[in-house]
């Protein structure tokens, strides 16, 4: 059974000491210390470890307590005599502790308990919604005499959960384009919903993108990439615009500007999705490990710099007219930075 992993000075305080002492008898890569302190729990799968493991070695890095003995994205990190000290003074890991990890921990766990007590509540008013309407079908079974119709609004309302479930057992069944249609409507469903109807409608993204995961699992590993093309389609040129990739992000749906852009909490939702869910198989595996692995800095990494590259090469555009779509783009950066980035990575952000 995995180990309960908290958030706390006791953790940091250990994973601290961890860290010195792993690196005590010389340079050894970062990952390698990692997945030796995975192996004390299984925390292979822990988002709060990842950012808590990461802060420290960054913080470390710059307080001169390890120092890199190698560069590139797999470096070593070696000890250093003020980091040798650490080791015998519990109160200078506790003066770590505060400046660097205590105020956004304190932060996060009310957040956490926060969303908790509004997962609570929603779970409470679907379970009465649901037996108000167990009440309401055993009442009219008793008085089928009765001729009075049921309103559209309380017959949506009772359909809900059986709708919901209906779809999601559905899903097997369905190919990939009529799958990543259905996770389209249902995002925008979510984001334009509230409480139990806002719930059915993320278990039916959720339940889609667990049948992604099945079929990537199954496709091969030398599936054949897609030939390119030289077709420009029709329009003018514009300046030095440089063509970008087809994203996920596009494939999810999300688009911006004054015409044809979503609204900003729909832009969002699918922002949120395409981090931390799994991508649908539309291209090959190679392409799909571009993108990292949900939650990960790779992730966040590619969706950032798509984002901020459209924002450059429109702003380059000669004929002008994008400033809604500019801005869409900067305010979701914004967003990403905001909420993800500036809590668990330490890649460079880009400039727009």
């Amino acid at each position: 059974m995995a180990e309960q992993f908290k958030l706390d000075f006791e953790t940091a305080h250990r994973l601290c000491e961890f860290i010195l002492l792993a690196v005590a008898d010389g340079p050894v890569p970062w990952q390698k210390v990692a997945s030796e302190f995975l192996a004390t729990g299984a925390l292979e799968s822990c988002e709060e470890f990842r950012w808590l493991f990461s802060r420290c070695i960054a913080q470390m890095l710059v307080e001169n307590w390890l120092i890199k003995a190698t560069d590139g994205p797999h470096y070593e990190i070696g000890l250093t005599f003020k980091g040798g000290t650490v080791l015998r003074h519990i109160t200078e890991i506790s003066a770590f502790y505060d400046r660097h990890f205590a105020a956004i921990i304190r932060k996060t766990e009310r957040a956490k308990a926060a969303a908790q007590a509004k997962r609570e509540k929603h779970l409470k008013s679907a379970e009465k919604a649901g037996r108000k309407a167990e009440k309401r079908k055993k009442k009219t079974r008793s008085a089928n005499h009765s001729t009075a119709p049921v309103s559209p609004a309380k017959s949506a309302k009772i359909d809900l959960f059986s709708s919901g479930k209906r779809i999601r057992t559905s899903i097997p069944s369905k190919d990939n384009i009529q799958l990543l249609q259905l996770w389209k409507s249902n995002t925008l469903g979510a984001a334009s919903s509230s409480g139990t109807k806002r719930d059915q409608h993320l278990l039916i993204v959720a339940a889609i993108e667990k049948e992604w995961k099945r079929r990537i699992r199954e496709l091969p590993e030398s599936e054949a990439f897609k030939w390119p093309s030289t077709d420009v389609g029709s329009g003018s040129g514009g300046g030095n615009f440089e063509r970008q990739e087809i994203s996920y992000l596009k494939i999810l749906g999300y688009t911006v500007g004054r015409t044809d852009g979503l609204p900003e909490s729909s832009r969002q939702l699918i922002l949120d999705r395409c981090f931390s869910g799994q991508l649908p198989p539309y291209q090959s595996i190679s392409e799909m490990r571009k993108w990292g692995e949900p939650k990960s800095s790779l992730r966040l990494r590619k969706m950032a710099y798509h984002i901020a590259s459209l924002a450059k090469n429109f702003k380059k555009m000669p004929s002008g007219g994008y400033d809604g779509a500019i801005a869409d783009w900067e305010d979701d950066l914004k967003y990403l930075y905001d909420k993800y980035y500036v809590r668990y990575f330490r890649f460079a952000w880009p400039s727009n």
